[in-house]
């Protein structure tokens, strides 16, 4: 049911197909985020233009949103979205990160510190006991508190909550660790998510979802490495790379976390979006990817264009009306919105502090959003078609100067 079978292999990067019960997942790909389970803003008739490959939605958030029974009931996440293409849940460990350490530490998923071997230097992780992490975290699971709650984690329960949702594709229960974090913390959480990983197997039931582990270490090599030989040896149908690290050690802590894992099976590099980023994972053999850039940056305002990207507020785009992009084939760009139109919408918000804004003004601004999110999703779906293209030339190098230089 769930066979990854590789086509074209150039140097390390390679193109193929995962098989799910809802499709193929043509690799290198990327999985747009619906983190309520649709994608933020958008109608159904929006996702139906956009038609992204995959989704990925955030098992944390349903839970305590108390979505899982109403989505259970419904049949399953397919149902109760509408969606018709593969879906994914992630485990609820990266709210371990961003809700405990993440936020102690005051550092995200991809930090730009230049040398985290002196910062952790800072932090001395004896005195950053549990008490001092919004997380509790034992090896039972986690204690989250948010929205003045406490709700409790466990593999065996975020296993549970995902066969409910029914997605496609879920991932075992594990604890990203902060880059700032030393070797001994980052060992300590390596071997505890790794007993959860297992764990995790023994609870997963349903045979119709794939189960992808999760190789974890932090920034140090002999932890990557023994993380990928432990994980890529359990019988997972994929496996994630997971952790927080920084950007000048991707390509490193890549090489490390894929060291002992099967070729046959799909990668997936877990919240990782930037396209610099892509082109240097997918240069390292990754397949799988998701991220909030796509569809976060273009409530903000950021439109992205094969040479870079651009924020439509600007007033240099007040009177410009070119499209976002002449070549793109999206649904906004087929139908000649302009970047003048576009930044009306989004300066619809922009109005004296002390005026609330009207409904009009809301409504336009919503329109915007969703327009630009219909550009953005597009734009990265076209660039996973034209990474797999060049894969399958041998040109993957000119594709990545096309877009970054």
């Amino acid at each position: 049911m769930f066979r990854f079978k590789i086509k074209n292999i150039h140097k390390k990067s390679r193109t193929g197909f995962f098989d799910t019960p809802h499709g193929k997942i043509k690799t290198p790909n990327i999985a747009t985020v619906a983190t309520h389970g649709k994608i933020k803003l958008l109608t159904k008739t929006d996702h139906s233009r956009v038609n992204p490959d995959l989704t990925i939605a955030n098992t944390f958030h349903l839970f305590v949103n108390n979505k899982v029974k109403e989505i259970k009931k419904a049949g399953g996440l397919h149902k109760w979205s509408g969606f018709k293409k593969p879906i994914m849940t992630d485990s609820g460990g990266f709210q371990v990160f961003s809700l405990g350490w993440g936020r102690a530490h005051g550092t995200g998923k991809v930090g730009k510190i230049e040398n985290f071997f002196e910062a952790s230097r800072k932090f001395d992780v004896q005195k950053f006991a549990n008490n001092k992490n919004p997380v509790k975290i034992s090896e039972k699971g986690v204690v989250f508190n948010y929205d003045n709650k406490k709700y409790d984690f466990t593999p065996e329960k975020s296993i549970k909550i995902q066969e409910d949702l029914g997605a496609d594709v879920i991932f075992a229960f594990d604890e990203c660790t902060s880059p700032l974090h030393d070797h001994f913390y980052t060992k300590k959480s390596m071997e505890q998510t790794h007993r959860w990983a297992v764990r995790s197997l023994n609870a997963h039931k349903k045979k119709n979802q794939a189960l992808f582990g999760i190789v974890q270490g932090g920034v140090f090599e002999d932890l990557r490495k023994k993380s990928s030989k432990f994980i890529g040896g359990l019988p997972f149908d994929g496996f994630g790379i997971g952790g927080s690290f920084g950007e000048k050690q991707m390509k490193d802590v890549l090489r490390w976390s894929l060291s002992g894992l099967p070729e046959e099976k799909p990668r997936h590099l877990l919240g990782i979006g930037k396209i610099k980023d892509i082109f240097i994972a997918v240069k390292e053999g990754i397949d799988l990817f998701d991220c909030v850039i796509p569809t976060r940056e273009a409530r903000h305002g950021i439109l992205y264009v094969k040479s870079g990207k651009f924020a439509i507020e600007k007033g240099i785009f007040a009177g410009d009306k070119k499209l976002i992009d002449g070549n793109c084939g999206c649904f906004v760009c087929r139908n000649k919105i302009t970047r003048k139109e576009l930044h009306c919408y989004f300066k619809s918000a922009r109005k004296a502090d002390n005026k609330k804004l009207s409904t009009c003004d809301v409504d336009r601004l919503v329109l915007g959003k969703r327009l630009a999110t219909i550009h953005n999703i597009h734009f990265f779906k076209n660039l996973f078609g034209e990474i797999r293209e060049a894969i399958a030339d041998g040109k993957l190098d000119k594709l990545e100067r096309e877009y970054l230089f």
